[in-house]
């Protein structure tokens, strides 16, 4: 491992998995998806919402905790899959001639879903991976895929109210903040198997921190906090 390697271990092996879950639910992505699932009320369609969403969070004109702020706000008025290409446009508008044609393809994958699908891929968060890599002709560690897949995964736990985690065997999604550290993703891997955390559940620890604000940071249990703090610190330095 390497210099920047072991700094960034050491802060992590603070964290356990539950640690890293419950950091989640702190996320603002995370407490989007909640607002979104109490105004929605309907399982299907809240969980086919998340995926075709994250399928087209790319290129992004805003930070990603406000862009999944506003699906969130849009949505709950407009609970309705036809109505992206007006979300679009609103608010995911960067390269929007080349999202719109995604967004047809994707429409297409979600609308195949059925209660019973989602409910299984629910159990087993690799088989929806392998679904969209198979229907949208990508790679299984393109960062839009196993980001749908992290998202999903977020969205299961607040529609069932289980416990839900994600395989080893998924890759994290290495956008801009995660490749501040290392665009290498068998650092990553190393770096969650050595820490026992898979690897969307680290982004989470990664991702949330790096764009942790002090509000936020109030917010979190004392215990919590502290080790979010130091490991702030840690990627402050390895980041500068």
């Amino acid at each position: 491992m390497t210099q920047k390697g072991e700094r960034l271990f050491e802060a992590l092996s603070e964290f356990s998995l539950d640690d890293a879950l419950l950091l989640e639910e702190y996320d603002r992505q995370y407490r989007a998806l909640k607002r979104l699932h109490e105004a929605v009320g309907d399982n299907e369609l809240f969980l086919k919402l998340v995926i075709t969403n994250a399928l087209l969070s790319y290129q992004l004109p805003t930070k990603g905790e406000k862009y999944w702020e506003n699906f969130a706000g849009f949505f709950s008025e407009k609970p309705d899959l036809e109505k992206f290409e007006e979300f679009l446009r609103l608010y995911n508008n960067r390269f929007l001639g080349g999202k719109l044609k995604r967004l047809q393809k994707v429409l297409k994958v979600v609308k195949n879903l059925d209660r019973k699908r989602l409910t299984e891929f629910c159990r087993n968060p690799k088989a929806l991976l392998e679904y969209l890599s198979e229907t949208l002709s990508q790679s299984k560690d393109a960062k839009t895929l196993v980001f749908a897949v992290k998202m999903f995964v977020y969205a299961c736990r607040i529609a069932t109210g289980k416990r839900i985690v994600a395989p080893f065997d998924i890759d994290i999604p290495l956008d801009v903040r995660l490749k501040k550290i290392s665009n290498d993703l068998n650092f990553w891997r190393n770096l969650a198997k050595e820490l026992g955390i898979p690897p969307l559940h680290l982004d989470a620890l990664v991702w949330v921190t790096m764009g942790a604000t002090e509000d936020f940071l109030k917010d979190l249990p004392s215990d919590l906090r502290k080790k979010v703090e130091n490991l702030k610190a840690v990627l402050k330095e390895l980041t500068p």
